[in-house]
């Protein structure tokens, strides 16, 4: 059996394999919805608003720690030999180290402020910092072959989410106090992982860093911008007459997180398949046909997300503009799905294609970064959460228009 065949067989998901996994993380993302309509309950409109703006403008930050590491790992330790141990080693001190200058500075702003907004927007950093990393953790355990614990901490992190949201309608708790209850829930779960993982041995070449860290950075830059777009709504929201509808965005980026975290976590499950399947450097014979598939994809995101943004602008002008119905909303909303989930994985495929592709996936969502900015400082005055939505419309077509030119 040759090596490729070997990893390939060594990564296989069957329907079991798959099941478990998709079930844990669908059970996180529903307990997650549950504990959000329990906040509804039991905090004031003021205060709900006052947590949704601080984890709508700290979500990136997760994504940042775990995204790019994540993918490193995925796609550098099934084919990697000598050096996975020293891999290894290195992934699990950044789980290890990189929450705690977020966890100590909120700590401090707990002690000294503990009511204060700046409380809640460092909370809600450190609690997203120490997420990614223990989200890290559990994919370096999947890298190798230890699948079962991310079902086990998925379904447990559900779980405290909703019980301190159940606490914080019982006592009652405010924002920055639940969110320091879950920092310590992820903390903890965090600390679990890193027991099981080997520290590796000795200490690892200068080039093996530059190599995990460049993969990380260039692999993580499509997630992180994506996450950056949706706290930059938040942001250019905060600052029009519509503030107040920061909770309404929120309910709505709920939803939206919970379809755009099934397209990732399906790709993060096949990736080190596809890594196989493409070849070292992307070239194989079978990624010609690859490519040409992706080709027809972004096309097809171009013409979906076009003709997406000309008919929900006219529903913005015909009336839609600033509504608080999140019946509306939401249904804006989901027609726009489709269309960004078609250019998810016209890039997820670009960015495992070699160092080229890398360059160009990072490249495409800085750009759209900036699109999605300039037509949110139009937009969302105007229409409010509404127009945070038609913002997220550019997204698709802007990484089509890349995604045709690249591939």
């Amino acid at each position: 059996m040759t090596g490729r065949s070997t990893a390939a067989a060594a990564h296989r998901i069957g329907p079991r394999r798959l099941l478990t996994l998709l079930t844990g993380r669908a059970a996180f993302r529903l307990l997650m919805y549950g504990s959000a309509g329990v906040l509804v309950a039991a905090w004031s409109r003021e205060d709900f608003n006052r947590y949704a703006a601080a984890v709508g403008a700290a979500g990136w930050l997760g994504m940042l720690a775990q995204s790019g590491p994540e993918k490193a790992a995925l796609t550098l330790l099934p084919r990697a030999g000598r050096t996975r141990g020293h891999l290894v080693g290195m992934l699990r001190a950044v789980v290890a180290y990189v929450p705690l200058p977020f966890t100590v500075a909120a700590a401090v702003a707990l002690l000294l402020a503990p009511g204060s907004q700046p409380a809640v927007y460092l909370t809600a950093a450190a609690y997203y910092v120490a997420l990614g990393c223990g989200m890290l953790g559990v994919a370096v355990h999947r890298a190798l072959g230890r699948y079962a614990r991310d079902t086990v901490n998925s379904a447990l992190l559900g779980l405290g989410m909703i019980g301190m949201a159940w606490l914080a309608f019982v006592v009652p708790l405010p924002p920055a106090g639940y969110l320091a209850g879950l920092l310590a829930l992820v903390i903890t779960l965090n600390l679990a992982l890193v027991r099981g993982l080997p520290r590796g041995s000795g200490a690892p070449r200068p080039m093996l860093r530059v190599i995990l860290a460049r993969t990380a950075a260039l692999m993580g830059a499509a997630d992180v911008m994506a996450s950056a777009m949706i706290g930059t709504l938040f942001v250019e929201l905060s600052l029009t007459p519509y503030a107040s509808q920061s909770g309404d965005l929120y309910l709505m980026t709920i939803g939206w997180g919970f379809v755009t975290s099934v397209v990732y976590t399906l790709q993060r499950i096949y990736q080190p398949r596809l890594v196989v399947h493409l070849g070292p450097d992307g070239r194989s014979d079978d990624a010609a046909r690859v490519r040409e598939l992706v080709r027809r994809v972004a096309r097809a995101s171009v013409w979906a997300s076009g003709l997406w943004l000309v008919l929900a602008g006219a529903a913005l002008a015909g009336g839609l503009a600033g509504t608080r119905s999140l019946v509306a909303l939401g249904v804006l909303l989901a027609s726009l799905l489709p269309a960004n989930a078609l250019a998810s994985v016209g890039m997820f495929v670009l960015e495992n294609t070699g160092e080229a592709g890398l360059r160009d996936s990072a490249k495409a969502v800085v750009l759209t970064w900036a699109a999605m900015t300039a037509l949110g400082a139009v937009v969302i005055p105007f229409a409010g959460a509404a127009g945070a939505v038609y913002t997220l419309g550019a997204q698709g077509f802007v990484l089509g228009l890349v995604l045709r030119r690249r591939m």
